[in-house]
């Protein structure tokens, strides 16, 4: 399957796409989605977290924006709302460019060259952006914990307990995984209050931090934005929607705290930025992170739209609006390969291949 990947990117997907191929595939009223989930701030230290790989490098993503202009169209959120709301056409091959969590790297890296390549974005953050503390991932806090413990650290998950360093070292994503599911079940206070347990309980130091404060490329890497960032974001002409209060995996929890993750990041962040919020993204975004049920209290909750973080790319007039379909891009894709997701071949061929699914979990590990 390794193979068959690589000769797909450097091979096949290249010469589809100087053929056109991919973007006559796009049909008039169809519309293409991406996900990004930040630029990576120039010499920051990468790790082992599933996470890295999200961040796209700036230059990298200078060049996407370049071909995506040059073969697309880009568009505005609020002319991808248009089409929802009104009807409204859009112009043939158009793109819609979305970013989740909101973290800091997006108004320093992101927005200025978005700016100078003249596109606009739809960013989904949390409601740790209406919040001055500084605030992390928890997801990714929760890793780097696991990550940091010392091997003699107890580790429990459900009915399993063992010790850390009596696992391998590529089994520790797995078990860090189980943990997110385990601790999306909860509410966000009830979540904080686990994972200081579980830092006390892994015997980490008092003084340990996700990253140094101290360096401005780690907090620019895994800082989120606050309140007044966020303010900066909406001034500097770019839309923002909502991510829910706490990023759980919403299918995990109880209804109410579903609904109430669903509801009151809309009506937190319309009362601060005092205009609407109009679009949701599920958290995770993969295939079981959210379902008809939350698809429902999306559209109980007064959205336009809602988007999943699978799928492929393409969505037309008859896609369900509140379980719209993104496709995912990593700091690894080429540019024929981004093609090929956006378009929805790269999906299509996944599932003809019977390795959608498993691909949408490890697309979610990886902190999609």
């Amino acid at each position: 399957m390794i193979a068959i990947s690589s000769i797909l990117r450097r091979a096949v997907y290249p010469a589809m796409s100087r053929a056109g191929v991919f973007s006559r595939r796009v049909q008039a009223g169809e519309v293409c989605v991406l996900t990004y989930h930040g630029v990576l701030p120039e010499g920051s230290a990468t790790g082992a977290s599933p996470t890295e790989g999200t961040l796209v490098p700036a230059e990298l993503f200078r060049r996407q924006l370049r071909f995506l202009k040059s073969h697309y169209e880009l568009i505005t959120p609020e002319a991808f709302r248009g089409r929802w709301n009104d009807g409204a056409s859009l112009p043939e091959r158009a793109v819609l460019i979305t970013c989740d969590d909101g973290l800091l790297n997006v108004l320093t890296d992101m927005v200025p060259i978005l700016l100078e390549e003249g596109a606009r974005c739809l960013f989904l953050v949390t409601g740790a952006s209406l919040e001055d503390a500084p605030a992390s991932l928890w997801y990714e806090e929760l890793y780097r914990m696991l990550d940091d413990a010392p091997g003699d650290a107890m580790v429990t998950i459900g009915a399993e307990r063992f010790r850390k360093d009596s696992v391998a070292r590529k089994d520790i994503g797995r078990y860090w995984w189980d943990l997110v599911h385990e601790l999306s079940k909860l509410g966000g206070d009830e979540r904080s209050t686990a994972l200081d347990t579980l830092r006390s309980q892994w015997r980490l130091p008092k003084e340990w931090r996700m990253y140094d404060p101290a360096d401005a490329r780690a907090e620019r890497r895994h800082r989120l934005l606050n309140r007044t960032e966020l303010r900066q974001l909406v001034t500097q002409g770019m839309t923002v929607g909502a991510h829910t209060m706490s990023h759980p995996m919403l299918a995990q929890m109880p209804p109410e705290l579903a609904e109430r993750e669903i509801q009151e990041c809309r009506a937190g962040l319309e009362s601060y930025l005092q205009r609407e919020v109009w679009a949701l993204a599920y958290p995770f975004g993969h295939e079981g992170s959210a379902g008809a049920r939350e698809m429902r209290m999306a559209a109980e909750a007064g959205y336009t739209c809602a988007f999943l973080n699978h799928g492929g790319g393409v969505s037309q007039g008859t896609s369900p609006r509140f379980g719209l379909p993104r496709a995912h891009v990593t700091a690894g894709m080429n540019l024929p390969e981004l093609e090929a997701n956006l378009t929805g071949f790269h999906q299509r061929l996944q599932r003809w291949n019977g390795a959608d699914g498993k691909q949408d979990e490890m697309s979610a590990r990886r902190g999609v």
